[in-house]
């Protein structure tokens, strides 16, 4: 039967968050830890593709948590959708419950019943492993209690009115956390198993097909200062998925065993960062509402938001605002790097790093290749990207040519549309562009191969790194001003 509605009334349809910027050529993937156990099902969330398209979607596709520090996907996360607000964001948790290093068992302990319910202050609990007994009996989750994530993160046990264990004062608890201190770089990088089952960073070429979100932006926030988490990085972006062009943000490692000062940051880099086109790498690491978190996660969030601004057009993260409240090594120490210093050991071993000017700036050009390579399409990493917006955007749009009949009207065609691109991008951010058909590189021995070779020539902007305006005391300009002072 239906309600009859007579009076007055409200309703709560939630809080509306703030609309995230979208990028298309831009999108992040972030690759490490989670706090899946909030989740309904935390093992969907294992070694699978995750796409946030807002900052809604957090709670229920990778977990809520206080200790943003603990989770290392969780921080790009943090950075991309709280703080810099862009969007779409593609995450890959490697946390497994599933894996006896990935998770810590809590042996069963007495606990005082007060108002029928149990708080227990510990945090990544799986819930499905929790065992609530007393004496010799096991109690039944769901009839004679309920387990439960607090906004805290901590475990909740309340006792059903009717259960077998409603009338009990103390309860014998035992539980299975979270342990992601347990995860290694070998589960980051993962790999491809017997059955062709993908893993970690291997992961990155089902992103495209999974969601349509083109990987331009790789992290794998704080694991990322290890030497084969690097390494393996940048061999993946170089090509993801046989079809995408991407480049990754790296962390240099700040801690105690790493570079705690601006001086031998270029040393640690030199050891564990590859040199490469396709890395910037970023030291120390940034705090943020008192959470020590990767300067990578924001570097690559700033970088996506800059795109967004742009039009969803790259550029360079240089002197643009990093929304930290400041730097510091991995212990939290905080570190100041003046102008300077930035400029002398930082940028020109090519290294990111932020200063305040007087709000928090990303500072930095140069990708990590530099200084072995002083090529513009190599060195400064604004350059890197627009090659790479370049690349995508023809290979994502003319894919649907693949196959087709290579008539005259079907290459002109493609030549028309893709100078009509160019065209659009100049003045405003390349210099200029065109793709042509070159009929020279294309004999017929090729083409009876269904092989079609396309040219573009294209120039990009450099920075503007250093601007000088050289000031001279000119006395004839005093003197001719006191000759005219009677006027």
């Amino acid at each position: 039967m239906s309600t009859y509605k007579h009076g007055i009334a409200t309703k709560s349809s939630g809080a509306v968050g703030i609309t995230q910027s979208k990028t298309t050529y831009s999108a992040q993937v972030i690759i490490g830890t989670l706090p899946i156990n909030t989740l309904k099902n935390p093992k969907d969330a294992v070694n699978s593709i995750i796409l946030l398209e807002n900052s809604e979607d957090m709670d229920n596709l990778v977990g809520k948590t206080n200790e943003i520090e603990k989770y290392t996907a969780m921080q790009g996360v943090y950075a991309s959708l709280k703080v810099h607000k862009v969007a779409p964001v593609v995450v890959i948790n490697v946390l497994d419950p599933d894996n006896s290093q990935h998770v810590q068992a809590v042996v069963g302990k007495e606990y005082d019943v007060v108002n029928k319910m149990v708080v227990i202050e510990d945090t990544g609990v799986l819930l499905d492993k929790v065992v609530v007994s007393e004496n010799e009996t096991t109690y039944k989750a769901d009839d004679d209690y309920v387990a439960s994530i607090n906004s805290e993160g901590y475990l909740v046990i309340a006792l059903t009115n009717d259960g077998a264990a409603s009338s009990l004062q103390k309860l014998n608890i035992s539980y299975v956390k979270l342990n992601p201190d347990g995860v290694t770089a070998e589960d980051i990088i993962g790999g491809i198993d017997e059955k062709g089952v993908r893993s970690g960073i291997e992961l990155l070429d089902e992103v495209f097909i999974n969601t349509g979100v083109i990987p331009a932006i790789v992290t794998a926030p704080v694991f990322s200062k290890q030497k084969e988490v690097a390494a393996a990085l940048e061999a993946k972006v170089r090509l993801i998925g046989s079809l995408h062009n991407a480049k990754a943000y790296v962390d240099i490692d700040s801690s105690e065993s790493g570079a705690v000062s601006v001086f031998n940051v270029a040393k640690v880099k030199e050891e564990n960062v590859p040199q490469s086109e396709l890395i910037d790498a970023c030291w120390p690491m940034v705090n943020k509402n008192g959470n020590v978190l990767a300067f990578s996660s924001f570097a690559a969030a700033l970088a996506q938001a800059v795109a967004a601004e742009n039009g969803d057009i790259p550029d360079g993260i240089d002197n643009r605002e990093l929304l930290v409240d400041g730097v510091c090594t991995e212990d939290g120490t905080s570190v100041k790097v003046i102008q300077g210093d930035a400029n002398s050991y930082l940028n020109a071993n090519g290294i990111i790093t932020a200063i305040r000017l007087p709000e928090w700036k990303a500072w930095g050009n140069n990708t990590a290749m530099y200084p072995a390579s002083k090529d513009p399409t190599k060195r400064w990493s604004k350059c890197v990207m627009m090659l790479n917006y370049l690349q995508n955007r023809f290979k994502t749009e003319y894919l649907s040519k693949v196959g087709r009949n290579a008539k005259v009207k079907f290459i002109k065609g493609i030549v028309d549309e893709y100078n009509a691109s160019l065209n659009a991008l100049a003045p405003d951010y390349l210099a200029g562009g065109e793709i042509i058909f070159d009929t020279a590189k294309n004999s017929p021995s090729s083409m009876l191969e269904g092989h079609y070779i396309f040219s573009t020539r294209y120039a990009d902007y450099t920075p503007a790194e250093y601007i000088e305006n050289d000031f001279v005391y000119d006395a004839q300009i005093l003197t001719d001003t006191m000759e005219g002072g009677d006027e």
